[in-house]
């Protein structure tokens, strides 16, 4: 790992302290850099990041779940 890089995991880590532990869909949206729609569309389909449902429209993402999901994502350059 080079010193930018770790510096940039860092950074990511530090700027992802600010989001809650529990998100609303807008907030998750937010941290991931992408739409509601789209989280809308993974939860319908069971692509995206794990959430739970405590009632029929309450939806919650854990941050460290978002994270994981991110890392199972990557792909090595």
């Amino acid at each position: 790992m080079t010193p930018d890089s770790l510096l940039a995991e860092l950074r990511t880590a530090i700027e992802a302290q600010s989001f809650p532990e529990i998100m609303t869909p807008a907030q998750a949206a937010q941290f991931l850099g992408v739409s509601e729609d789209y989280l809308r569309d993974h939860r319908k389909r069971r692509s995206g990041p794990p959430y739970s449902q405590p009632a029929s429209k309450i939806v919650r993402y854990m941050r460290s779940d978002l994270i994981a999901w991110l890392n199972r994502s990557r792909i090595a350059a």
